[in-house]
């Protein structure tokens, strides 16, 4: 119940903040997560992305204030937060199929429909009541990893791009895994991170397909190394080809964590890919290893 109960917080946050530039970190630190964590876990609970929800949300007040007010379609921007009547009105129209003088005209029963609720503790309590996958809790010492990287949107987004581009990457990193020195198994390893300040994308992750090493002294060409520090996991099991891993994804940070009593720690999630992993079969197995404290 924390979890949600952080949520919450994030959420009052916002409703009391709707006429103001909202920032992820603003509301991160009010819920009591990490920035890198707060976005998996908001957009899995309640369904869209930070930026989706805080969109529609200041969308529904200003359909009410079109509604029930005589205010002018600028100020009701300027109210929402909109820094002009021209942003507010490309905003409006994307996600009602109408401009805000049609919708004052022609009357707000129609649109009613597709605002976006203001999201409450018995919504969330009720939302996530009702599924059950434990994990195994267990200690992980610190692994140097070397491998090949990239960016990618999350499979938490909207715009993921995921089930696209990290494919690609092991499709180039498999080909030149041998020519990692000291490798300490066959396994390989995924791992996901925050790559911070440098983002084209809100919700814009850093994916490394690699293997453990013993050494990272030689890195071959066009590879990169990093260390993962030792700690607490959370390991999840996903079962099945790997288009449902975004099923698994939303379902841990969705509806386990807010359950679990865990709290997340900020580090790396690992994926562990071993002889188990077949990609397009519903018999293949992996590990995902979210990280708590």
């Amino acid at each position: 119940m924390e979890h949600l109960r952080q949520i919450q917080r994030a959420i009052d946050y916002i409703e009391d903040h709707l006429d103001e530039d909202l920032s992820t970190d603003s509301i991160a630190k009010v819920a009591g997560f990490s920035k890198w964590h707060f976005q998996m876990v908001f957009s899995s609970a309640v369904g869209d992305t930070l930026k989706e929800y805080v969109r529609k949300r200041k969308l529904t007040t200003a359909v009410v204030a079109l509604g029930t007010t005589e205010k002018r379609i600028l100020d009701i921007a300027l109210d929402a937060g909109f820094e002009s009547q021209e942003a507010f009105t490309r905003a409006f129209k994307q996600m009602y199929g109408k401009n805000p003088g049609e919708c004052r005209k022609e009357g707000i029963k129609s649109i009613l429909s597709l605002n976006k609720p203001k999201i409450t503790m018995a919504y969330l309590d009720h939302l996530y009541g009702g599924i059950n996958m434990q994990p195994v809790i267990k200690f992980v010492d610190e692994k140097k990893i070397v491998g090949m990287g990239t960016k990618f949107i999350s499979a938490l987004s909207p715009d993921h791009d995921n089930l696209k581009v990290i494919p690609a990457l092991w499709a180039k990193y498999v080909p030149r895994s041998q020519e990692i020195k000291s490798r300490i198994s066959s396994a390989d390893l995924g791992v996901c991170f925050d790559p911070g300040k440098e983002k084209s994308h809100p919700d814009e992750c850093f994916y490394l397909a690699g293997t453990e090493v013993k050494s990272a002294d030689e890195i071959p060409e066009g590879m990169m190394a990093m260390t993962i520090p030792a700690g607490q996991y959370a390991v999840f099991t996903h079962k099945g080809s790997i288009e449902k891993l975004n099923f698994t994804m939303k379902y841990i940070y969705g509806s386990w964590l807010p359950k679990s009593g865990q709290k997340l720690r900020d580090a790396p999630d690992l994926e562990i890919y071993d002889q188990r992993f077949r990609p397009d079969s519903e018999d293949s197995e992996l590990d995902i290893y979210i990280p708590i404290q």
